[in-house]
């Protein structure tokens, strides 16, 4: 837009979604590759692996939000030994997720692998320990305006994740090798500091304020990114809690339509985040001008699609999946535009973020999650349930985030202070 400080060159947008191409593609290379290496049992516990130790990445997605929120309001502050470095803070946070994972799962690791695999729980909890100084660099980088660097860190994070599991399958195609092997990669960014001098200046940023206050903020961004991540992640767990057994069994096109409506929108969307927070922060005075550009696209995209999908949608199903994936078109359509809806509310965030509403950034997602869980209670079918719920829930989330940008517009921009705005 017009006036608005650049934040990102051609170059390096394009940089920025060939990495997250990458990534997303490694991950769907690695569940094609699994299935014809385990059998089917070994098959569902590694699914049931992968999809538990990426929701916790989900999570501690929020220390790339606030780092990047943060490394940009301290690095146009006067230098400040006194202020605290913001890796060792995020790492110290990831690392006591990662040792309360290890000591509950006792409880939980016969639950979501069984009693002969419970071990498990340790490569993953080290893994989510480990992926917080990822998702702190990442986050820096990102307030810097550092993209190629961010670009080659998430490309080279998610390559080694599966040289890593090509390696395990030739050597030993077992269950634990795989589920190490994707462990492993977490290690990536310390690897990128003995080489890049770059990553060592994200590995020294400082905060904005003090040590409880990053902590705070930290919280807050990861409450919001486990809010996301249920919804985008989780929803299929949410739906199976809500619905009998043999609904539940039933709704396999349902599902399935819900994976391939979203990913065209919410996994380019992810990984531009940090781009969208950046520029947020260069064009805070702008309020909900700065975001009218990307809101635009994507409504633009969620309607567009939404047409393509309802003509489309039910006939590609039955032609790749057979005659027992039928569903109907409003249902295909209609879960493009929640799709659209959800990517809405990440914007939101972003800029909540960027005005420094943490509270209001957490408490949309909450909102969001907390009203399709009520929606989901409602005694309708299940694909109306579904299509409701990622619906209603969004927009819940929305009119939270919209009132606190709002509220911003009339009060001074946000100072550097330690306490949030109240």
């Amino acid at each position: 837009m017009t006036g608005q400080a650049q934040t990102i060159s051609r170059r390096s947008f394009l940089g920025v979604g060939a990495a997250s191409g990458i990534s997303a593609g490694v991950g769907f290379v690695v569940l094609l590759l699994v299935p014809h290496i385990l059998d089917p049992a070994d098959t569902a516990l590694f699914i049931a692996f992968w999809s538990f130790l990426f929701a916790w990445f989900g999570i501690l997605g929020g220390l790339s939000a606030e780092s990047t929120r943060a490394v940009h309001a301290s690095d146009r502050m006067p230098a400040d030994g006194r202020r605290p470095r913001i890796l060792p803070v995020g790492l110290a946070l990831g690392v006591a997720v990662g040792v309360l994972l290890w000591v509950t799962s006792l409880w939980w690791g016969a639950l979501v692998f069984d009693a002969a695999h419970a071990w498990l729980a340790v490569p993953l909890s080290c893994s989510v320990a480990l992926f917080s100084g990822h998702a702190v660099i990442v986050g820096v980088l990102g307030g810097r305006i550092q993209w190629p660097t961010f670009a080659r860190l998430v490309t080279a994070e998610s390559l080694l994740r599966l040289v890593l599991v090509v390696v395990a399958a030739l050597v030993a195609a077992v269950l634990g090798g795989l589920a190490v092997a994707v462990s492993v990669s977490s290690v990536t960014w310390l690897i990128g500091l003995a080489f890049s001098p770059t990553l060592r200046a994200a590995a020294r940023a400082r905060s904005d304020g003090s040590a409880g206050a990053l902590l705070r903020r930290f919280g807050h961004a990861c409450v919001a990114s486990g809010s996301s991540a249920i919804l985008v992640v989780g929803f299929p767990v949410i739906l199976k809690l809500t619905s009998s057994e043999a609904a539940y069994a039933a709704a396999a096109p349902l599902l399935l339509a819900i994976t391939f409506t979203r990913a065209p929108l919410l996994i380019p969307l992810n990984a531009y985040q940090g781009v969208a927070i950046a520029h947020f922060l260069n064009n805070r005075a702008a309020g909900f001008r700065a975001m009218l550009p990307i809101g635009g696209l994507i409504a633009a995209v969620a309607v567009v699609g939404g047409v393509i999908a309802y003509f489309a949608g039910p006939p590609l199903l039955v032609w790749w999946y057979g005659p027992d994936y039928s569903l109907e078109a409003w249902v295909v359509g209609a879960l493009v535009l929640a799709a659209g809806l959800l990517a809405l509310v990440t914007v939101t965030g972003a800029l909540c973020l960027a005005l420094d509403r943490h509270s209001a950034y957490s408490a949309g997602w909450i909102t969001a999650t907390v009203v399709a869980i009520l929606v989901l209670l409602l005694p309708l079918g299940v694909d109306a349930r579904a299509v409701l719920a990622l619906a209603v829930g969004p927009l819940a989330g929305l009119a939270v985030h919209a009132v606190a940008i709002r509220r911003a517009a009339r009060e001074p921009l946000p100072t550097t202070t330690e306490e949030e705005p109240a």
